[in-house]
This record gives C-alpha cells, structure tokens and sequence, in this order.
C-alpha cells in the first residue's frame, strides 16, 4: 500500500449561506472553500491503485456550491471543484500542468423532487453514499444517474442508476455503470431490509432495461441471458452483489448491520476449490454526556475474504476511479475504526480517532485465480494502524474556528486549519 508522506498544512474554509428561516427551508445558498495541504489519504483506500504523484507537493482545492428552490418540491444543487491535484482523483481526463488550478469538474449537478412519500434526484451527485459510512471512507463518487425512494407505512424500496467512469484496456474502451434497489420495513427502532447492487461493463453505452429493471432480482436475472466476454478476462461483462441490512436508531443512537454478498459456492465441489466473497459492516453512533457536555462517538468494524468485490469480468469490480463505491476496498479483510467528538466547553472540542486494518495485495493475482482459496491463503498479509488527536478553538463573537490534527502511525504529522463562515437570513 501506498502511504503520503505528512506534512504541516493549512486549511482555509470560507462559507457565505443563505437560508429561509420562516419556514426552515433552504431557499438558495452559495458555499465556497479552499484548502491546502498534502493529500491524506487513510486505510487501503488506495490498496489497488495505480495512482502516482508528488508526495511531497502542497495542493490548492478550491469548491464552489450552491443551490436553489424552483418550487416547492423541486430544487437545484450545484458544485465545481477546481485544482492542481491529479486529475484521477477527480474523475476527469487530463490537467494541464503550466496552471495554477490544473484541472476541475462539475462534480455535482442535480434535480430533486421531494414529498413526504417520495424522492427523486436526477443528475450529477453521490447517490450511492449511506448514513453510517465510516469517515475514513468519505471519499464520495460523483456521477450522473437517477435515484428515487418511495415510501408507504412501514414500507420503503428505493432504485438507483449511476454511469461510472469508463475504462480502457488494450486500445479497447469499457462503459460502467451500477444499478442498486432495495426494499425494507421499518418496526419502530428497527429497519430491516435487502438490497442488490449490479455492475455493467461493455462497449455499448445503451440501456438493458432487461438488466436495470428495479422490480427484479439481479442476481437470478443475471443468468437469464447471454452476456458478454472479452479478450484478456476470463469472467463476463456484469456483477452481481446482494446485501442485507439492519438498521436501529432510537433519538441520538444509530446501529448499522450489513452483510454484504459478492460469491457463495453453494456446489460443494467448487467450495473445495473457490472461496466465497462475503463483507459484514457495523457502524454506529450515538450522543453522549460527557463532562457535563454533548459529545459524539462513531465506532465500528468490517471483515471480508480478500477476493469480495473483484471479479474477473472486465472492470466489474466494486470500484470507481480507484475508490470504493462503500465500505470497503479490495483487498481488505479487517478494519476497526473510531472516532470521538468531545465538547469540552462552549468553545474548545476534542477530536480523538484511530483505526487498524489487515489488508493483501489482491492486484497481484491473475483475474482467472482471484477466487482460488490456495492462492488466496498464499497472499502477504499487511498490516496498520493510526491514532488521530485534534482540538478546534472557536472565537466566542466571530464565526472564525482555528484547529490542530495530529496523527501518528505508518506516517506521522501535524494539520492546521482556519475556518470562517458567515450566514445570512433571507426572511425574519
């Protein structure tokens, strides 16, 4: 695994909102930041990357946000990010170098349409992002698509369709995209439920309504047509995944269960021979008292066999530009993590975090052997850990926050950070 050599950095964060304050809805509203500093990147998120570049440069980020209200169920997001970081973190082509800012995207372009039952978004944004996805994989994946949940008593079932950036291998370009439904039901402070996540690859860019049709199981309709092959992959064109899930939350506390389902032999002649691909996550979060004062503690936990999430088919794996779509990264096959927001007075707080991982090089293993349980148990097993320790200061009669993060483990550092945002009422 790559690591980033830490550096001291500074952060700078200006923020100008507006917001409708009569009826508590966001009526419009621009955001602005920029930041500076190292790249930080934390557990094998970039296990399997190809990814290259200055450790030691410091890198200019600049975001623009905004959004309005069209009507009164219908409103608009918006996001750019320009920078000088490479161009694969953020999803585009090409930089140009001679530039201060060396590229940028439109990282976010989206409709919503919202009431008490149902929810539409189409366009550019993070579609795929959960509740209870560890900080340390809050990477979020930008891409266009359409998503819309319904809901009805106790019940809830949700579509997604996203395009994934597309890939090349051998002069030859692969379309992606991910298809994900769920349905669940909700007994007071318990959500259960199941859900199915389906990767495309192939030359062709056009709809299978056949495959994305959200009111049938993927993982049967899969095996219901021909599919693709193609020179260089000894597997086919689409993945399948399942996933079960439950969720609890009662005021301030949040549970997170899911078990995730990539491969399970069910001959037992293959068992001998494949490994299953199997994740379970647990997240949670709840508010405390502490010291007579409010604090929040995050915590949680995923294991893995190494192969979930590959596949031997062509860029069918559960990623995206070399980020995971969820909770996990390939390769991986323990994570731990915590973190803990501890207010220590009106204007001090405490931010003390850390996780522990097991990963292996999974890259290094053809396509056609990547679920072969001797090679499997043959890989390296790696290991890290890092604990994070950090306070922010904010000004009693200012909107002005000053903080400092230090971190110790593969690689150690310090981060410093000003922070300035100013709101303004459109309505009294």
């Amino acid at each position: 695994m790559q690591r980033l050599v830490s550096l001291i950095f500074l952060v700078c964060h200006v923020g100008i909102s507006s917001t409708a304050v009569a009826q508590m809805e966001e009526e419009y509203y621009l955001d602005v930041s920029f930041s500076y500093g190292t790249n930080q990147f934390l557990p094998s998120l970039r296990t399997n990357s190809s990814l290259e570049y200055d450790q030691e440069k410091l890198y200019s980020d600049i975001w623009f946000r905004g959004g309005f209200q069209i009507a009164e169920n219908v409103s608009f997001s918006g996001a750019l990010e320009l920078t000088d970081q490479p161009h694969e973190l953020i999803g585009t082509k090409f930089s140009r170098p001679d530039y201060p800012l060396s590229t940028g995207r439109f990282q976010q372009s989206v409709l919503t349409y919202e009431t008490d039952k149902l929810t539409i978004r189409f366009g550019r944004d993070d579609m795929l992002s959960t509740d209870l996805r560890p900080d340390i994989f809050s990477y979020p994946i930008y891409a266009d698509g359409v998503g819309w949940n319904y809901s009805w008593q106790s019940w809830n079932f949700g579509h997604i369709y996203q395009t994934l950036p597309a890939e090349r291998e051998s002069n030859q370009i692969f379309r992606r995209s991910v298809s994900y439904h769920h349905l669940s039901k909700t007994f007071q402070h318990l959500t259960m439920g199941v859900g199915e996540y389906y990767i495309l690859a192939g030359e062709s860019t056009q709809f299978d309504l056949k495959r994305l049709n959200p009111f049938l199981p993927y993982s049967l309709n899969s095996h219901d047509s021909e599919v693709d092959y193609y020179p260089g992959f000894s597997g086919d064109s689409d993945n399948s995944l399942i996933k079960l899930f439950l969720n609890w939350s009662k005021q301030s506390s949040k549970v997170s269960i899911n078990l995730y389902i990539d491969e399970f032999q069910i001959d037992a002649v293959d068992r001998e021979v494949y490994s299953d691909a199997l994740l379970l996550s647990l997240s949670a979060e709840s508010e405390i008292n502490a010291m007579g004062k409010s604090s929040l503690l995050k915590w949680g936990f995923s294991a893995a066999n190494p192969n979930f999430g590959q596949h031997p088919g062509p860029f069918t794996t559960t990623t995206s530009a070399n980020f995971p779509l969820f909770e996990y990264t390939p390769g991986m096959t323990y994570l731990a993590f915590f973190k803990a927001n501890l207010l220590l007075n009106k204007t001090v707080e405490c931010v003390i975090g850390g996780y522990t991982e097991r990963w292996v090089n999974i890259s290094q293993l053809a396509p056609s052997l990547m679920n072969s349980r001797t090679e499997l148990n043959a890989l390296k097993v790696n290991s890290d850990s890092r604990l994070n320790l950090g306070f922010e200061y904010k000004l009693k009669n200012y909107p002005v926050c000053f903080g400092i993060d230090g971190w110790s483990g593969s690689d150690s550092g310090v981060s410093l950070k000003i922070q300035f945002e100013s709101n303004r009422n459109i309505r009294q």
